[in-house]
């Protein structure tokens, strides 16, 4: 049955498949519209149900953005400099033939590989230097031997920031920033055996890439646009009585929605949070493989300066212990490369959530200050209008997914106690009814990115499809 499900492109030859009921999908990220699209070309009736009143989950482009806070002061009057898209969810590609780089590569848009395009840096006694500038540096070589053979490690369960112990001090900053935040959290929870076996299981290329002048929402919407028709927004769920005939979805307003099958592809942390109540309770080995994964705060910060001041040429810039992640955004695709793009994940981006906007963009300042001579203060840029209520109010944007209630946080990251096993059981069919998706239960080694959610859509309506077929 392979022919079924390799394809979902509306000239597709396969015949369509039989099915009298309908399929309902909870979410309309990049999980539940690929999933959506599988099923509708197979001529599978279907419906997508979308608590936010926008597409794309947590790829979301802050041209799309429908959030006015005091934070977000880029608006008409003051708008950003960046000439390049500017992103608040997912920012870059792992993969030009993943399940996002295909899709990428099929709309012929222009890649930029970060690979090639910038030179990262690397906050060293707070002092940014390329990796060339530290080869001399034993801590440094001991961090970057640490990242090349995270593949490669075969020893206990344990966290990174434990089995990273003999890594020198000095760099393990730096160790956070590359694997700890950059997969979600903090080194002193992320789990590095799942971790290393998920590197492992990777099938694609691995280079990291940006797109040149679309916005990934736009993409996303734009590749599913024949499916559009069928989301339904702002409509949140807040139970799923499976054990009925047909299953009974109760939205917040009491409305109920019924379904022959039902896809789940809500993030884990709304899962674990009982955002949604299920009846019967979710099976015991899902429950408790969710334990054993996480999903913390994550931050976007986005800072608009007079002048660039870290270098025209950088592409990240690791070791920050405010913002472990700098990025300049940029960096191959604009004439422009005064804006930064700051990710923090983990135990500090709760830190600064709990703080004002103005404060959050102040802490992080004076970590630049430290590392470039108060160039951070000195070239923010700043709204200068008189007549404005914000004058002399700095430019910048905020997006705090934990504050977003439908998301509660970035994306998900294995415990040091998760295996393999875990991903299989959060991905499990439940009594040939109830079924998920979504980036935490990829086993393709993408968990945690867009090509993961876009890969468990894959598996998830093959699922759906050999449950309508009665095929074992």
């Amino acid at each position: 049955m392979p022919q079924l499900f390799t394809s979902c492109a509306k000239e597709d030859p396969d015949p369509e498949v039989p099915y009298d009921g309908n399929v309902v999908i909870i979410g309309a990220g990049a999980a539940g519209l690929y999933a959506a699209d599988i099923l509708n070309s197979k001529g599978i009736r279907v419906t997508v149900l979308e608590a936010s009143n926008q597409l794309g989950g947590r790829i979301q482009s802050f041209r799309n953005s429908n959030e006015v806070t005091d934070s977000l002061i880029f608006d008409t009057k003051n708008r950003s400099i960046a000439d390049f898209p500017v992103e608040l969810g997912a920012e870059i590609f792992f993969g030009t033939d993943s399940s996002w780089g295909k899709i990428i590569s099929n709309l012929n848009l222009a890649k930029v590989s970060l690979d090639t395009a910038g030179t990262n840096q690397f906050i060293m006694d707070n002092v940014a230097s390329p990796a060339s500038d530290l080869q001399s540096d034993v801590d440094f070589l001991q961090s970057q031997a640490f990242v090349d053979e995270l593949p490669n490690y075969s020893g206990p369960a344990v966290t990174v920031n434990e089995a990273a112990s003999g890594v020198g001090s000095r760099a393990q900053a730096i160790l956070n920033s590359q694997i700890g935040n950059y997969y979600g959290t903090s080194n002193d929870q992320l789990g590095m055996s799942l971790l290393s076996q998920d590197l492992i299981a990777r099938q694609h290329d691995g280079i990291v890439f940006t797109i040149k002048a679309n916005p990934m929402q736009d993409i996303l919407i734009s590749r599913f646009s024949d499916i559009q028709s069928l989301v339904e927004t702002n409509k949140q769920v807040k139970s799923i009585n499976y054990g009925s005939d047909p299953i009974v979805i109760t939205l917040q307003d009491g409305t109920q929605v019924e379904a022959g099958k039902l896809i789940v592809t809500v993030p884990v942390s709304v899962l674990k949070s009982g955002g949604i109540s299920f009846s019967p309770s979710l099976p015991g080995d899902m429950t408790s493989a969710l334990s054993r994964m996480g999903m913390d705060p994550t931050l976007r910060v986005v800072l608009d300066f007079k002048k660039n001041f870290w270098g025209e040429s950088s592409g990240f810039i690791w070791g920050g212990t405010t913002a472990p992640q700098y990025f300049n955004a940029g960096v191959g695709r604009s004439e422009f490369y005064r804006t930064m793009s700051l990710t923090i994940s983990g135990a500090k981006a709760a830190e600064l959530s709990a703080k004002a906007p103005d404060q959050i963009v102040t802490d992080i300042l004076a970590e630049l200050d430290a590392i470039y001579a108060g160039q951070g203060t000195l070239f923010i840029s700043r709204n200068l209008d008189t007549a404005d209520p914000n004058f002399d109010k700095m430019i910048y944007i905020i997006k705090d997914w934990s504050k977003d209630e439908f998301t509660k946080g970035g994306y998900s990251y294995p415990l040091s106690n998760a295996t393999p096993n875990d991903r299989l059981a959060l991905g499990k069919p439940v009594n040939n009814k109830l079924f998920f998706a979504g980036e935490a239960t990829d086993t393709k080694g993408d968990a945690g990115t867009v090509s993961g959610a876009l890969s468990s859509a894959e598996r998830v309506t093959e699922e759906v499809i050999k449950s309508i077929l009665g095929i074992s």
